[in-house]
């Protein structure tokens, strides 16, 4: 049988039934983790009953979720300037939704006027927001410029979680994947996944309240911290409704307390890869550690 492995960017694996018709669908109570890509894909290599979620509108996945919040929404993307998303988060803020946001500091305006309409929908509905700079911007147009350390890095996060802050254990979701709320990236070969679990939903807030500075409605810059200066979560390792998950996030930080992505790849591929080895990504280095893995362990053709 194989092995599922869950990262920041999580890979697929069966699952018992959810759609993106209506709200209702929120209603169930096991765990399960839905995938969706937006490209065809060859549906003959499915297992029965495995079939994928292909051709999918990718954005529409968030922005259902975010329409069936009654309590809280944290959205922490690289990339922000889909109004379809922008609008969604301001009718759950008018709904009485806590509506928290982290971004990229420099992607928040390098779009130019589609950047200019989504950060003026989120302002009217009286939502904050922090980018890793620090960079506090509240709804009456103020901003706390602030200059925290690594800030030349890139905050690359794409993940949302919905509803963690209700009283409820049955209304927790994780929303992440490849995919930015941009006009390109609903086009651009992407895959998101939603996870219902709430131990997940748990070390998900967690991250992201570590970017936010506490726990609070507004962000607070002197708690806030980004990249190197990050801890681990409180767990790594989950059962989603008998799949094993393993969530991390980069990077490692300055005294290497937290796993590494890369070495926990690489030790996968040593100790699990059997028959073949599938890896796909935006762009990768030939001499980093899981190139040369995979070299090694494919040179002799015995892995494909």
């Amino acid at each position: 049988m194989k092995n599922f492995f869950g990262f920041l960017l999580l890979f697929g694996c069966s699952f018992c039934g959810w759609g993106l018709q209506g709200n209702t669908a929120f209603a169930q109570s096991e765990e399960w983790i839905k995938v969706y890509f937006n490209m065809p894909a060859d549906q003959s290599v499915a297992l029965p009953g495995n079939e994928s979620n292909d051709e999918w509108d990718l954005i529409g996945t968030l922005e259902l979720l975010i329409d069936s919040a009654t309590t809280s929404v944290d959205l922490c993307i690289y990339d922000l300037e889909h109004p379809r998303i922008a609008y969604a988060l301001a009718r759950a803020a008018d709904r009485g939704v806590q509506v928290r946001i982290v971004t990229d500091d420099h992607n928040r305006t390098d779009g130019g006027e589609l950047d200019l309409e989504v950060w003026t929908i989120l302002a009217k509905a009286g939502i904050t927001s922090i980018d890793d700079d620090g960079d506090i911007y509240t709804p009456d147009g103020h901003i706390m410029d602030n200059d925290l350390v690594n800030n030349s890095s890139d905050m690359h996060n794409k993940f949302a979680v919905i509803d963690y802050k209700s009283p409820a254990t049955a209304d927790d979701y994780v929303w992440t994947g490849s995919t930015n709320m941009t006009y390109t990236g609903a086009f651009n070969t992407n895959h998101t996944l939603v996870i219902k679990d709430t131990e997940v939903a748990r070390v998900y807030t967690e991250e992201f309240e570590q970017m936010w500075g506490d726990g609070d409605e507004t962000p607070e810059h002197t708690l806030a911290v980004f990249h190197k200066d990050k801890v681990n979560v409180s767990q790594n390792i989950f059962d989603v409704g008998g799949i094993k998950v393993e969530v991390y996030f980069a990077p490692v930080n300055r005294d290497r307390t937290k796993p590494s992505v890369s070495d926990r790849l690489v030790q996968l591929m040593d100790e699990e890869a059997q028959h073949d080895i599938n890896f796909q990504a935006f762009a990768i280095t030939p001499n980093i550690p899981i190139s040369k893995q995979m070299w090694d362990q494919t040179a002799d053709g015995q892995i494909l």
